[in-house]
């Protein structure tokens, strides 16, 4: 098992770099980026790639 640690200060990307490993890892649970992607478009926000750990419980 690999542990990372991620630091920084607020709204440095943190959580959108952690999105991003997770989606380009493929180690989001199914249909997570997919239902992410869908609630942007409904709400007319731009998708962003933190909105991915905001849904995730872990966060």
């Amino acid at each position: 098992m690999l542990r990372i640690v991620i630091v920084g200060h607020v709204d440095h990307g943190k959580s959108t770099l952690v999105g991003r490993m997770f989606h380009d890892t493929g180690s989001l649970p199914d249909g997570k980026y997919e239902s992410i992607k869908a609630m942007c478009e409904r709400r007319g926000v731009p998708f962003e790639w933190a909105f991915l750990m905001d849904a995730l419980q872990a966060e």
